[in-house]
């Protein structure tokens, strides 16, 4: 097996489907968000890319995207819902208000986990669940 130091609070690990990949989702110190893209590589991880953003993440899930596509949708603590290509991840695809403070899960079908609208659940917090289409962004 492979042990890697890393400088940051894991919220959430993912395994990027069909891959050798793994997207770590957390916080370093100074309590901003980290998105970690690491690929499993003579038995070691090997960063491959990662992002910033203001707040931290909490969680993510890839089950509102399709196996092609291979989005990550993720929940930050402030509330945030955001979808990742993690191809071009210096940015968002796009980036809602999902709820009023920390998104604690989310989840998604559709995409791949069978036929059907791909769809991403997200609960809070603030004590909310929105099903979102994320083929319409701007609301649940």
């Amino acid at each position: 097996h492979v042990n890697k130091t890393v400088a940051s609070t894991v919220y959430e690990t993912r395994w990027v489907p069909s891959s050798a990949r793994l997207v770590l989702l957390g916080s370093p110190a100074r309590q901003t968000g980290l998105c970690q893209v690491y690929a499993l590589a003579n038995a070691d991880l090997e960063l491959q890319a990662e992002v910033e953003m203001p707040n931290p993440f909490k969680c993510g899930t890839f089950g509102g995207s399709t196996l092609a596509e291979r989005h990550l949708c993720t929940g930050d603590f402030k509330g945030n819902m955001a979808m990742w290509d993690l191809e071009r991840i210096s940015q968002p695809l796009f980036s809602v208000k999902g709820h009023e403070t920390i998104i604690n899960c989310v989840d998604g079908c559709g995409g791949l986990r069978g036929a059907g609208a791909p769809e991403v659940a997200t609960g809070g917090r603030d004590g909310a669940v929105h099903v979102w289409d994320p083929r319409q962004r701007d609301k649940p």
